[in-house]
């Protein structure tokens, strides 16, 4: 199901709701009762169009955050290096720390994964069922 398959009214509510707080403010802003909205949020169609908007709009905020990440590591260099201030020192330096970990354990998490699904491509390219060891 695409975007194609909404109405217009459906289009207006999607779009509000990515930016409101709730589907209830997104409904007002689409000029759609409240009953109606939710009722839509239920539709195969209006959930995987959602699902897909957000996606494009998560991909656009990664893009950027991608794009700001030197400027951050280098004014995170910056506060690290500067003896002046030793609680925003042990604030950043924690940061980074914070965030290195998870990296980290990302990173382990998509490559286990990655295997897992060669694994399970393999044996469903045999037709075995997998085994459980």
């Amino acid at each position: 199901m695409t975007a194609n398959d909404l109405t217009a009214r459906q289009k207006r509510f999607i779009q509000a709701l990515l930016t409101s707080k709730s589907a209830r403010e997104a409904a007002r802003q689409a000029g759609v009762g409240e009953k109606t909205a939710y009722r839509w949020l239920r539709l195969p169609q209006v959930q995987s169009a959602l699902a897909e908007a957000e996606a494009l709009m998560m991909g656009e905020v990664m893009r950027r955050l991608l794009g700001m990440q030197g400027a951050a590591a280098d004014a995170l260099d910056e506060i690290v290096s500067d003896r002046r201030l030793p609680a925003a020192r042990l604030q950043a330096a924690k940061m980074i720390l914070d965030n290195l970990l998870r990296l980290r354990s990302a990173v382990e998490l998509e490559t286990r994964l990655a295997e897992l699904e060669r694994k399970l491509e393999q044996v469903s390219s045999q037709g075995e069922p997998p085994h459980g060891d």
